[in-house]
């Protein structure tokens, strides 16, 4: 009986071990043909993806030099080399003369205005109007007064959506905001941006539209004649006297090197917005980059950056 039992329990571990070796066979072909065919690297994402975690940079970098192409998911891009002197060269674009929200980067142009019209030692005091307007981290509030210079700096660094609308209203209520925004299209004009209108200082409206070939040239005049605009733009973190510390909204400052000049932008209507300028000290000159209605506004400056690798490394 006893020996019965074990040759019982012998047959029936090696039927089980053969079952179990038969189906890994099965696993295996699966992976290998999956692996051969167009979605085998859909698949083993699947399979492999509680393993490891791979970054989007590195991802995006991958799929580069893989391929050769880019391949941008904004809904427009541009990226340009310059030098300021006559030369530009237009490195990658996507639908870069098509008019879209540009949200906060509406603030380069309220930051133009400032400037021309504006001491920077002039006091301002956050009205309640301007309080009233979309709140972010580390933001002013009703009551606060302090030097025009220190809302710019608040307003660039942080994207501050109140610190715009209280530049835009003036030291003593002046020019008020619609006068304001009348000054920011004039400019706008006066530049040349054909397809490019402001509807109020913060980029809080999805009237505000521009296009990213428009956006590169105003990157351009600002760099040539507000270098203070990229100075205070640029800045990964900032302590600002009577406020206190604030972080830039980029996250890529401090990621990549040789960076002049940035400016990010989020609304619902806009998805997300980057202008970010990388400088080439090999030569000195500029590569000119901005993604407009992206899911993923840093991957896909990467992206284009990663293009771009062998003009700005």
């Amino acid at each position: 009986m006893n020996l019965k039992r074990a040759i019982g329990g012998f047959l029936l571990s090696f039927v089980f071990l053969t079952f179990f070796m038969y189906i890994l066979s099965g696993v295996k072909w699966v992976l290998e043909n999956s692996l051969n065919s167009q979605d085998g690297s859909v698949l083993l994402g699947d399979i492999s993806g509680g393993l490891q975690n791979v970054s989007a940079q590195d991802t995006a970098q991958e799929n580069i030099q893989s391929t050769g192409e880019i391949k941008v998911e904004a809904k427009s891009a541009i990226s340009v080399e310059s030098n300021f002197r006559g030369f530009g060269e237009i490195i990658f674009e996507k639908d870069s003369d098509e008019k879209v929200p540009i949200a906060s980067l509406t603030k380069l142009m309220t930051a133009i205005v400032v400037l021309d019209n504006y001491n920077l030692s002039d006091v301002i005091t956050v009205s309640e109007i301007a309080d009233s307007q979309d709140p972010m981290k580390e933001d002013v509030k009703l009551g606060d007064s302090m030097p025009v210079e220190s809302f710019l700096d608040i307003m660039l660094v942080r994207s501050s959506n109140k610190s715009a609308y209280a530049l835009s209203e003036g030291p003593g209520g002046t020019p008020g905001e619609q006068n304001f925004v009348e000054l920011m299209n004039q400019k706008a004009g006066d530049l040349g941006l054909k397809n490019t209108f402001f509807a109020d200082p913060t980029g809080l409206s999805p009237e505000n539209i521009s296009t990213a070939i428009d956006l590169e040239k105003l990157a351009e005049h600002i760099l040539k004649n507000y270098p203070k605009i990229a100075d205070i733009s640029r800045l990964k973190e900032l302590d600002v006297p009577g406020f206190g510390k604030i972080t830039n909204t980029d996250e890529l400052l401090g990621q990549l090197p040789n960076v002049v000049f940035s400016k990010t932008g989020f609304t619902v209507e806009a998805n997300g917005c980057l202008l970010l300028v990388l400088n080439n000290p090999e030569n000195g000159d500029y590569l000119i980059n901005i993604v407009l209605g992206a899911d993923d506004r840093f991957l896909e400056m990467q992206k284009l950056i990663s293009c771009s690798g062998s003009i700005c490394k």
